[in-house]
């Protein structure tokens, strides 16, 4: 008798799992579906959808077979098509992983590549686009809506989970991607027991796990009936990835993100069972991930920020990968930065910067704040347009923000700029019903927000009226009520300072503005937001409801606050306004400045007082000292315990720096080092290829940093020509000129090492 490889479908076998079981009563089955023979679950359906079709006649030879897919489902037809002789195009999008596309390329199938940024969404668009185009040319299996997806899991996954447990089955937990598996499971397994509880794991919007679908985010599948499941758990990414590795590691399974995801939810359904079999289906294997950040991330294992959402510190894994998107409150344009925004402003510099030196792409975007009470009250004081009083203040903090050694942001929006965007997203609130009109104006019923106060930890019933929320002089239902669109006043109206909506002429507020710029440039979930502790309430918390009651995903990932700055005692802000003018007026140079302000932890106060001014100049100079040293060797013996230093040096930075950016231990480092290198030049121990690599790694540093100086001692004419004058001397042995030049360059600040004389 002869077999078809397409006979061997189906059958896949069940392990237990032993070391991550964390109920010893309760056993774990994992349904290993990744042994079917074009290696994942989908292998059923496609098998199905083909024969189905041939069955009903609609399948004819002179047909392209044509599939929207993920991946899987592509591959199963590509194996099916492949046996059966059936030509076959998929479209996918090209952010499926390297290994899919080699697979299905492998088995003679033809790929058309969608845009990343639109999903799968976009490759069922353009199938359904090409088979209304081309009906006679096509044959669609349309896994989505077919009931040969389900048939293949209600007849024969189920079977095989019955036999497979002895009918001792009380629990089964799948994922859901197109939801053919728990469709048919459910069918199937409740018709043999109908106690046998059916759990679908999604992921959350904006997830990462390929193969998987929040039924929200995007097409809903016309073949899931959400009634046929008992439960429906969320997984977080960060869950689902460690999950798997974990699988790898310690059963010995390398399967990929969607058994990691499935299995992190059985794990915790173990947990709270007294006792029973629970199976989990993993639906394919992790060779198909090992080019993904499954197995290849490229964010740093060991970086950690300390969330303020969580208040908790957390491993940092960016939603794309190998990208971060990063938000950060900017200024209010009337007046010129004060020193706690500059403080802001150095903080998130820092937190760019040091994603790029881990090898992250990152975009960076801060508001500009040109429209409101602030502005406009200063331009009318100032007798200026407001886009005019506006520009010189964007100018001036364009200005400190180079003084500061601040690199640019790749988005500065502006508030003037974007009010449709911000109408838009109110108009969103209000049809939804967690925003209402009053007088003309819009505001934010907190009542329909249940997880108001998650960020800042807040009591409603604690808020002082005027003191912590705006009391506008408009009527609102609740007093705790905030502004979203504030009606504007007849200076305003006579001066075309407004947005006209169908509520009336309006002006946003701030927490409405960086809601809708954030999501407009970043999308509805990215990284990481940062502002300072000052504005975490009732901005940051605004800012939260809004974008979440009108997405339904979290805004960001992470919250980074920094603390506030106190100078001789007192809190810089609105009610004492120190700038950089004030301090460089005062003697304190912008680098000064800049040292200080990343000394200490971001999470801490910087204070500034006499001694701490002081304490920076030494500082500062301790470092310009040992670099400007190393700069002039030219001589001098190679030692290993300059190499050691050297590898210690940048091995502890990035530790120190992983650690939530603790600066202080970084910088503590650093000085240790300069002086472990002052006494290694002192002693003669470092010659010129150490001293370049050292610099190097300085160099590197300072791309973090900001704050080093290096000099290039043959650039000054004089220098260079007593260096060639002293080893000229040294060539004919006239030490007598030798020593003097030294002496002299010595002056200079070149510190010259020499071996023995000949």
């Amino acid at each position: 008798m002869s077999y078809s490889l397409l006979d061997f479908i189906g059958n896949t076998p069940m392990v237990e799992i032993r070391r991550m079981n964390p109920n010893p009563s309760v056993r774990i089955l994992a349904k290993l579906e990744y042994m079917n023979p074009g290696g994942s679950v989908k292998d059923r359906a496609a098998l199905y959808m083909i024969r189905m079709a041939e069955e009903a006649g609609i399948l004819t030879r002179d047909k392209v077979v044509i599939e929207a897919t993920s991946g899987n489902t592509g591959i199963g037809l590509a194996m099916v098509c492949a046996v059966k002789g059936y030509r076959l195009m998929l479209a996918m999008s090209e952010a499926v992983s390297l290994e899919r596309r080699r697979i299905l390329k492998a088995r003679g199938a033809d790929i058309l590549l969608t845009p990343g940024h639109l999903g799968t969404d976009g490759a069922i668009e353009a199938v359904y686009r090409l088979v209304r185009e081309h009906p006679d040319r096509y044959f669609m299996t349309d896994q989505y809506n077919t009931e040969a997806n389900w048939r293949a899991h209600a007849d024969g996954t189920s079977r095989e989970i019955w036999e497979q447990t002895g009918g001792k089955v009380q629990a089964v937990v799948a994922t859901m991607g197109t939801t053919g598996t728990l469709m048919g499971l459910s069918r199937g397994l409740k018709c043999l027991n109908s106690d046998i509880r059916i759990i679908g794991v999604e992921p959350y919007l904006g997830h990462r796990i390929q193969g998987l679908k929040n039924m929200k985010e995007a097409y809903q599948p016309e073949l899931y009936e959400k009634q046929r499941l008992d439960a429906k758990i969320n997984i977080q990414d960060g869950r689902a990835f460690e999950m798997a590795r974990k699988l790898a590691r310690e059963e010995g399974l390398l399967v990929g993100m969607s058994s990691g995801a499935a299995m992190a939810v059985a794990h915790d359904m173990a947990a709270s069972m007294e006792s029973g079999t629970l199976v989990v289906i993993f639906p394919d294997s992790g060779e198909r991930y090992l080019s993904t950040e499954l197995f290849a991330s490229k964010t740093p294992e060991s970086l950690k920020f300390h969330n303020t959402l969580s208040r908790t510190k957390e491993n940092f894994r960016p939603l794309h990968e190998g990208k971060a998107s990063i938000y950060s409150c900017g200024p209010t344009v009337h007046d010129r930065m004060h020193l706690g925004g500059c403080r802001r402003a150095v903080f998130s510099d820092l937190l760019c910067r040091y994603l790029k030196f881990r090898g992250l792409d990152v975009t960076h975007v801060m508001n500009i704040t040109d429209m409101d009470d602030k502005t406009i009250a200063g331009s009318e004081a100032a007798g200026l347009p407001l886009a005019q009083f506006t520009e010189q203040w964007i100018r001036i903090f364009h200005e400190d923000l180079a003084r500061l050694k601040v690199l640019p942001a790749k988005h500065y929006p502006k508030v003037s700029e974007h009010l449709e965007d911000m109408v838009s997203l109110t108009r969103k609130l209000v049809s939804s019903g967690v925003a209402y009109e009053k007088h003309h104006s819009i505001y934010f019923n907190i009542s329909a927000f249940p997880e108001y106060g998650s960020l800042s930890g807040v009591d409603l019933d604690k808020i002082r009226l005027g003191a912590t929320v705006d009391l506008e002089e408009y009527e609102k239902d609740n007093p705790r009520d905030f502004t979203l669109l504030k009606r504007i006043r007849l200076s305003e109206l006579k001066r075309g300072i407004y947005a006209s909506t169908e509520w009336g002429n309006v002006r946003p507020s701030l927490h409405l503005q960086c809601a809708a710029m954030s999501m407009k440039y970043l999308g509805q979930t990215f990284d990481i937001h940062t502002s300072s502790r000052d504005l975490l309430f009732p901005h940051h918390e605004n800012e939260i409801a809004i974008a979440t009651a009108a997405t339904g995903a979290p805004m960001a990932r992470f919250w980074m606050h920094c603390d506030r700055v106190f100078v001789n005692g007192r809190a810089v802000g609105q009610d004492y306004r120190l700038t950089l003018k004030d301090l460089d007026e005062d003697g304190m140079t912008d680098r000064e400045v800049r040292f200080w302000l990343l000394s200490a932890h971001y999470r801490k106060p910087a204070l500034l007082t006499a001694e701490v001014r002081l304490a920076v100049r030494r500082s500062l100079l301790r470092i310009d000292s040992c670099l400007h040293r190393l700069a002039c060797i030219t001589t001098g013996n190679e030692t290993g315990e300059l190499e050691t230093l050297a590898t210690e040096l940048m091995t502890n930075f990035i530790r120190d720096m992983d650690d939530d950016l603790n600066i202080s231990a970084a910088m503590g480092g650093i000085f240790n080092q300069i002086r472990n290198l002052n006494r290694l030049l002192a002693d003669g121990g470092v010659g010129p290829l150490g001293a370049s690599r050292v610099l190097e790694i300085f160099r590197q540093m300072d791309s973090v940093l900001g704050i080093f100086e290096f000099t290039d001692p043959s650039s000054n004419p004089e220098i260079a020509l007593k260096l060639a004058e002293r080893e000229a001397a040294r060539s004919r042995g006239d030490w007598e000129a030798s020593d003097r030049l030294r002496e002299e360059l010595s002056h200079m600040g070149i510190i010259m090492q020499d071996g023995k004389k000949s």
